[in-house]
């Protein structure tokens, strides 16, 4: 199965730093806190954009 297929496109905070195999704070403050994943309020929290973290991954070193 593939890792797409897994999580759904709009992941809270704790299955996004799960779906790039990152700790919570790695996530938090190199792909969040440097612009690089925007956080956005929604009625059911805060949920992160999985195409958003592909992105961001894609260009770790940019």
């Amino acid at each position: 199965m593939e890792k797409a297929e897994q999580y759904p496109k709009w992941l809270n905070r704790s299955k996004a730093h799960q779906y790039i195999s990152a700790s919570d704070n790695t996530f938090m403050k190199y792909y969040v806190n440097n612009g690089k994943v925007t956080a956005y309020p929604t009625e059911h929290g805060i949920r992160y954009d999985r195409d958003e973290i592909d992105e961001a991954v894609k260009h770790y070193y940019d």
